[in-house]
């Protein structure tokens, strides 16, 4: 049984209702509800998932689903009367299709707790039309409380709405999934690996410019990309350069081949040019990957440098490049940010860590949840 459908404490009534993506979708903020299933903090306020959108390929196919469970949502909350509304929202559409379940939740004298997972929901408010600045102000208004994954975006946000109530809570990551294996020795290790969206955003397309100078270096190198979105084109430029000896795409993947490719990979790369706090962060450094990402987003309030890898200029192929030939020279430095990065993983982001600040979180609704 999926962690986020079961419950510890034996009650009918709902505490939490967590409303976001289905847990089996491809994406962050899945990725995340699922982690919270795996928590304590989801027994013990007796959580239950409600979910908003699937993956489904046909577009109209997922604005039917979206409609369908507006109309769902109304019934559960007459018939289960949770204690609290917690709406897990990105930016743009996947706001405005949350919106609908903040103002639903308020009608009912509900208490709302909005998290905000992406950074540039701020740029989406900032730099906004009127309505859409409009609909973040009331948002702000209607929820008890705003949650941010890293101070940088809580004090962002802060300067443009003084009078929100925020809370800062970061994502988990599962230790034990990714942190209890013995890596693959980093000597002779030439595997370099990137795991998200295949975007141009994520700088998908700097890593294979980066592909001649590194083989240039290091013949043996290995490029693998693990992810969805731009799959087919990225295989077609990849192809018409001739580097498909070097560089494959996987597509997307999950659970044991996952865990394999973090365990037996030299390097991640994610040179963004926009984040929030990316799961595969948290997840290289509970698997001791060292990482090689962009100072942007919310990944300074997570990632070290030195620690848990190093930081390039967002669009600088040349600093990336040489980046990653000093790290592929340097076994006993990649040693080191392994060890370090487990270390700050498990003390900072394992899954119980989260769920007590999660419980810190909900505990000012402790009345409600008890009743």
């Amino acid at each position: 049984m999926n962690p986020v459908n079961k419950s510890k404490r034996e009650a009918s009534a709902v505490g939490v209702m967590v409303v976001g993506p289905d847990v089996r979708s491809q994406g962050g903020i899945a990725a995340v509800i699922a982690n919270y299933g795996r928590t304590n903090f989801w027994g013990e306020y007796n959580c239950e998932h409600f979910s908003t959108c699937t993956d489904w390929d046909w577009k109209w196919s997922r604005m039917m689903y979206s409609a369908w469970r507006w109309c769902v949502f109304v019934r559960t909350v007459l018939l289960k009367r949770p204690a609290v509304v917690s709406v897990h929202t990105g930016d743009r559409s996947s706001f405005y299709r949350k919106l609908f379940y903040i103002v639903v939740a308020r009608l009912f004298s509900i208490p709302v707790v909005v998290h905000v997972h992406p950074t540039s929901f701020i740029e989406f408010f900032a730099n906004g039309n009127r309505l859409t600045r409009f609909a973040v102000t009331k948002t702000a208004g209607m929820s008890n409380r705003m949650v941010f994954l890293s101070d940088i975006a809580a004090d962002k946000f802060r300067k443009l709405l003084p009078d929100t109530r925020m809370a800062v809570v970061p994502n988990p990551v599962d230790v034990e999934r990714y942190g209890v294996e013995q890596r693959a020795p980093m000597k002779g290790n030439y595997r370099i690996l990137f795991m998200g969206w295949i975007i141009r955003g994520k700088g998908v397309y700097d890593i294979v410019d980066t592909i001649p100078d590194v083989l240039a270096c290091f013949p043996e190198v290995e490029f693998l990309f693990a992810g969805n979105k731009e799959t087919e084109q990225l295989k077609k430029i990849i192809d018409e350069r001739r580097l498909s000896r070097h560089a494959k795409v996987l597509g997307w993947v999950e659970g044991r081949e996952k865990v394999d490719l973090l365990m037996s990979s030299r390097l991640l790369l994610l040179p963004s040019y926009s984040e929030g706090v990316p799961n595969v962060i948290l997840e290289a450094m509970a698997s001791g990957l060292p990482a090689i990402t962009t100072p942007v987003g919310g990944i300074p309030s997570v990632f070290v440098e030195g620690e848990t890898g190093y930081f390039v200029s967002p669009g600088n192929t040349r600093e990336l490049n040489a980046r990653i030939v000093q790290m592929l020279s340097d076994d006993e430095d990649c040693d080191k940010i392994s060890q370090l990065s487990r270390r700050r993983a498990r003390a900072l982001y394992d899954l119980e860590v989260i769920g007590r600040q999660l419980e810190g979180l909900y505990r000012e609704f402790q009345p409600s949840l008890d009743h």
